[in-house]
């Protein structure tokens, strides 16, 4: 593992960049050498899709802080804009570029994967790619694609394509994945270590590239007339099978303990000495909702999720004044910050049996819903450790006569579903929790909290809206180099943030 630090390492220096310096989409990078090996291109893109998805919360914080997963702590101000739902053109632009430039580096793979034998490197590449795209239409829409990454031809303004059209394109782009991993030659070349994800298994790769596609159509199936196309791709390849229980899609490039080079999760809350990043763990507290999500229903996670304070659970509301005091608050917990050297969760095994559920709840592929259901949570229990995370502690909270922990006893079966998948994504993965609730409306949430709702909004008196954005706006890097194609989305003011809806959003 220590080799592939080093290779990462180098594979960065060979690029001209680093995790925190990316070029924009619309940039040449004139340190790129004009030939690099695969093997020290893609543990390089790996690690740098981890850090921006699974790396700095602070990346994707909005998310977790809007949907009551997370607060801030008492002592320290809150973002004004953040709870007042203002979004900026300068707000996670970072993400948008870490991104193109790490399509970059999986395009230079695909590109240069042109034999038989490299059709596993090119069908891995082709899969990081969709995750990617995938995420940036989640976030904004409409998005240099067809265009993008093609400054070697001269294209340095790309179009942006229809975000719809983007979607059904990454469903065939995962089929050739799917396809290239199965006509793959016994000699093709062995990707082994150089994957920190999988370790050149592409049988796991095929489900993996299955797992996505099915979140890309499970996140349209909300859309009127969209029944029969969902089911039919599906269908095409339901012989691959999904992501199971234990078959995570993990990172882990052997971190060690030195600063840069621990979990960068971690590194955002620890230094490599075991003493705390100043505004680390005294900056993110605990949500209330999320607190009381877990106290009312006796969960396990409780603990490993948030530290405890006299016994139970306490967390902040986003956007109330004044916040209560740290000494009262619980500090995020055990099972999120495991280590310094714990695996970076890039697709969770139980985010894929809680999609697998909604699935077969809507009919959209056979199945049984509650045992993936259980699997799910039973899954997420045991992934948040501790002496309550067992098979066994999960089967007791699963028995409990409570509608939104015991499938049989939910009466809205999606609500348990999506209500269950909310708790088990905090502070692992971020963007499926915004749209779960843009595309269903799950987990419930008002800016008042009924007693049947799970998550307050903010409570900033001067927010735009009582319930957060649906998009972010294009970033200022990209309008300063790109300006008259992002014109053309009609999307530049804090007030589209709420009208100007992700395509797959119906309600």
């Amino acid at each position: 593992m220590k080799k592939l630090l080093f290779i990462i390492t180098t594979a960065l220096l060979v690029l001209g960049t680093s995790c925190e310096d990316f070029l924009s989409v619309n940039e040449k990078n004139p340190n790129q050498a004009s030939q690099v090996p695969a093997n020290l291109i893609l543990p390089a893109a790996q690690n740098n899709t981890g850090r921006l998805f699974a790396g700095n919360p602070g990346q994707f914080q909005f998310i977790y802080t809007w949907y009551g997963c997370w607060s801030i702590s008492g002592g320290y101000s809150q973002d004004a804009n953040m709870t007042g739902y203002n979004l900026l053109n300068s707000h996670f632009q970072g993400n948008w570029q870490n991104a193109y430039y790490n399509l970059q580096n999986y395009d230079y793979i695909i590109k240069n994967s042109t034999t038989a034998k490299q059709r596993p490197w090119k069908a891995i590449a082709k899969i990081m790619q969709v995750y990617i795209y995938q995420n940036l239409v989640d976030c904004y829409g409409n998005i240099p694609y067809s265009e993008a990454l093609k400054t070697d031809e001269g294209i340095l303004k790309p179009k942006y394509d229809d975000q719809k059209t983007i979607y059904e394109d990454l469903i065939v782009q995962l089929d050739t994945a799917m396809n290239l991993i199965t006509k793959s030659p016994a000699d093709a070349d062995e990707v082994g270590e150089y994957d920190m994800i999988y370790g050149g298994d592409m049988a796991l790769w095929k489900k993996f590239a299955n797992t996505l596609k099915l979140r890309i159509l499970v996140n349209q199936s909300g859309m009127t007339g969209r029944d029969t196309y969902i089911k039919s791709n599906l269908a095409a390849t339901a012989s691959v099978g999904y992501l199971g229980a234990g078959e995570s899609a993990m990172l882990n490039p052997g971190y060690v303990k030195s600063s840069g080079k621990m979990n960068p999760f971690w590194e955002r809350f620890y230094k490599q000495d075991d003493s705390q990043q100043s505004d680390g763990l005294g900056y993110f507290v605990a949500g209330a909702d999320a607190c009381k999500f877990l106290n009312d229903n006796a969960d396990p996670r409780r603990f490993r999720y948030f530290t405890a304070v006299s016994g139970t659970t306490a967390g902040n509301i986003f956007g109330t004044v004044p916040l209560l005091l740290p000494s009262v608050t619980s500090k995020i917990g055990p099972g999120l910050l495991k280590a310094y050297n714990m695996d970076s969760p890039i697709f969770t095994d139980f985010e894929s049996l809680f999609l697998q559920a909604e699935a077969v709840q809507r009919t959209l592929i056979t199945g049984d819903a509650k045992a993936l259901y259980e699997s799910a949570v039973t899954q997420s229990i045991i992934y948040m450790g501790g002496t309550s995370g067992t098979a066994a502690a999960a089967a007791t909270y699963l028995a409990q006569a409570k509608p939104l922990v015991s499938y049989d006893g939910s009466p809205n079966k999606l609500q348990a579903i999506l209500t269950q998948k909310w708790l088990a994504l905090n502070g692992i993965s971020a963007m499926p929790i915004w749209t779960d609730y843009r595309r269903t409306g799950y987990p419930l949430g008002t800016d008042a909290l009924p007693a049947n709702n799970t998550i307050h909004f903010s409570q900033d008196a001067a927010r735009l809206s009582d319930t957060p954005p649906v998009r972010l706006l294009y970033p200022q890097t990209e309008i300063n180099t790109n300006n008259d194609n992002v014109k053309l989305q009609g999307v530049n003011k804090a007030e589209d943030t709420f009208t100007k809806k992700i395509f797959w959003q119906n309600r």
